[in-house]
């Protein structure tokens, strides 16, 4: 079943009209955001100016996510994590005192976010034997992803605590990774189907290519993606 809904694919904005909950507790609960974070975040230090949007050639607004900085070394505890961390204008900035992403670490020069959903097969191959070989060779060199989970076991139902936690000890991942309960960014979002994969230059937080389904490795979306990291776009 999982193949083939993740075959025909679903647009982000026909998922949203339905939205509901399996009844279970959480077992982390998702912390509230603070007021003005989100689209954009009133609050962000120094985030760029739009204008907005999720199409190539835009600003991608600072979203504000919950979630993990690394579920390989802490799943117990959900943290904040918005788009301006890592926000890197001179290309030379680092992670502050105190980081979740670890102190006077570098930050990326290049951000995949990648929209995944739990129900969707391709998303599964792709956190399974995609995005761990590619995050362990290009991390090193500034590259990063973040994989954010829009829906849960059912298309239309909203990732929530229990889904991400899962997700992440099932795929050992160890990029960040999280869910939005306000659903602000999957509400913009028109990929045909999941997943759906962004490439973001973090010097300004320009969207450069937008895909959906899974970029093989050799891809012109991964090149694409080493361009940016090297400095080329």
């Amino acid at each position: 079943m999982d193949a083939v809904l993740g075959g025909m694919g679903l647009g982000l904005v026909a998922a949203l009209g339905l939205v509901g909950c399996a009844g279970e507790e959480d077992p982390i609960p998702a912390p509230d955001f603070p007021e003005g974070t989100g689209q954009p975040a009133a609050n962000a230090a120094r985030y760029p100016a739009g204008p907005y949007g999720i199409n190539p050639g835009r600003v991608i607004a600072n979203y504000q996510f919950v979630g993990y900085a690394n579920a390989d070394t802490n799943n117990d505890t959900m943290q904040p994590i918005q788009l301006a961390d890592f926000y890197n204008p001179t290309g030379t900035e680092v992670f502050p005192e105190g980081s979740q992403y670890g102190a006077g670490e570098p930050k990326p020069k290049v951000l995949l976010i990648d929209v995944s959903s739990v129900w969707c097969g391709p998303c599964k191959e792709e956190a399974e034997s995609v995005l761990p070989r590619l995050y362990e060779k290009y991390q090193p060199l500034g590259g990063e992803f973040l994989v954010q989970l829009a829906d849960g076991r059912n298309p239309g139902e909203p990732a929530v605590a229990r889904d991400l936690f899962r997700w992440t000890t099932q795929y050992e991942v160890k990029y960040p990774s999280a869910i939005d309960p306000s659903y602000k960014l999957g509400a913009l979002f028109q990929a045909d189907a999941f997943p759906a994969n962004m490439l973001v230059k973090t010097q300004d937080m320009t969207i450069v290519e937008v895909v959906a389904g899974v970029p093989q490795e050799n891809s012109t979306f991964w090149r694409t993606f080493e361009k940016i990291m090297n400095g080329e776009i």
